[in-house]
């Protein structure tokens, strides 16, 4: 891994200094590992056959070891005189025993080839075969050859050959083909072999199979992955135009609805200046009317009705001569600055004031009389401590008079002082020596 990262570190630099140089760099790079790789896998699976045929020698050597020594003490027991059954049953159970885990192990090994994998583990099964084959008769006849021994010894034979025939099918039964006769043939151990082979085909392809299946089932998957993807873009692109169009139509809708609304909207300025006028002369001589009415007497005069006549006539030439303005607006917006006033009651009876005044004397009492009732109980806490520990204190003289009914002597009187610097008793420091 340490070269692999040397190597990647080189074609990174390379690759900023020439591209090309840097790709067939690369290649041969890629190429010898997977060289390097390739026969690091040869050599770890020769390893591994290697060790397992050193497996292989050192079981069979010890197998072998057990039915040595089981042949070796039947024989003894068979060549007793007299011969003891007992003995002889042991033995030759061992000796069967032994014969037993050899042809076991055998199939196993067999087995254990068609499993290996695939078709390697066939083709090594395929190979074995006929050794495996050849052991396991030469087992069926070790076995036919040690009951055939006991047969020379009718006395024994009559004891323990019906126990020694119930014992092999026994030990057979254990098997997971077990055998069917006691001297299996040839014929019958190359079947047992080819069920082994078949077993194993089955089960090979019918993993084969829900490897295709699992396979066919991914690809379905994928292609309604696609098919769902491809709808859903589909129906995305069908939204995108649909919107497109609703926002042209909207558009064009809303260009009409602006033309028609300025068609509507659009007036001759000179119809309205003339209808303005009119409506304001009408008013004007309407108002100067009512005042002339309310002031003259309710004659008609002539002449008033002329004047008023020519003064709105005179109002509407001098509102021709003003500009007329189209869309005028005037809008009277005002903010003020926000302002608050504070607003405090007071209650000047005397009622209030009393109740005021009672509960700050109250309030003042109380506070007066929890402060003592703390100090005396930090004085009480204190006066206990200093009970409990007298011995904070430094010594202390003990009044004898009132503790002893004899007469203090004046020695007595001066060991307190004594003990104060230091004094004490030797007869006490006696005894304590000595405990």
């Amino acid at each position: 891994m340490k070269d692999w990262s040397d190597l990647e570190e080189k074609y990174q630099d390379m690759r900023l200094a020439d591209p090309k140089a840097a790709q067939s760099f690369k290649q041969r790079m890629t190429a010898r590992f997977q060289t390097s790789v390739q026969a690091l896998e040869e050599e770890g699976n020769a390893e591994k056959h290697q060790l397992a045929a050193m497996h292989q020698q050192r079981v069979l050597a010890h197998i072998n070891q057990r039915k040595r020594e089981a042949m070796t003490c039947y024989t003894q027991a068979l060549t007793e005189q007299p011969p003891n059954a007992h003995h002889v049953e042991k033995c030759l159970q061992k000796l069967l025993r032994a014969l037993h885990k050899d042809r076991a192990h055998a199939l196993a090994h067999y087995r254990h080839l068609l499993n290996s994998g695939g078709a390697g583990g066939l083709e090594a099964a395929a190979s074995e075969r006929p050794r495996t084959l050849e052991r396991l008769i030469d087992i069926d006849r070790a076995v036919n050859q040690s009951m055939t021994m006991l047969k020379r010894y009718p006395e024994l034979s009559n004891k323990i050959s019906q126990l020694m025939n119930d014992y092999i099918l026994a030990l057979r039964s254990k098997d997971d083909i077990p055998g069917s006769s006691l001297g299996m043939s040839e014929e019958a151990e190359a079947a047992i072999l080819d069920k082994y082979r078949v077993e194993i085909e089955r089960k090979v392809a019918e993993k084969e199979r829900l490897r295709l299946a699992e396979k066919q089932r991914k690809e379905q998957r994928a292609a309604e992955r696609e098919k769902l993807r491809e709808e859903k873009l589909r129906l995305e692109a069908k939204k995108v135009d649909d919107m497109v169009k609703a926002e042209q139509d909207s558009g064009a809708f809303t260009s009409e609805e602006s033309k028609t609304s300025k068609d509507e909207t659009v007036v001759d300025p000179t119809k309205i200046s003339h209808s303005d006028k009119d409506l304001a002369a009408e008013e004007y001589l309407e108002a100067t009317l009512s005042t002339k009415t309310q002031t003259i007497l309710p004659t008609v005069d002539d002449e008033a009705v002329q004047r008023a006549v020519e003064d709105v006539a005179a109002a509407v030439a001098h509102q021709e001569a003003e500009p007329a303005v189209q869309h005028f607006m005037s809008h009277d917006l005002g903010h003020r600055e926000s302002s608050f006033s504070l607003r405090r009651e007071f209650s000047h009876s005397p009622a209030h004031a009393n109740k005021e005044g009672r509960n700050v004397y109250f309030t003042l009492s109380f506070a007066g009389i929890a402060l003592m009732a703390a100090i005396f109980v930090g004085i009480a806490v204190a006066k206990w401590r200093t009970a409990r520990s007298p011995h904070a204190q430094g010594f202390i003289e003990v009044d004898q008079n009132a503790t002893a009914h004899h007469p203090v002597v004046p020695e007595e009187k001066i060991v307190p002082s004594m003990q104060i610097n230091g004094y004490e008793n030797p007869t006490y420091k006696y005894f304590e020596v000595k405990e």
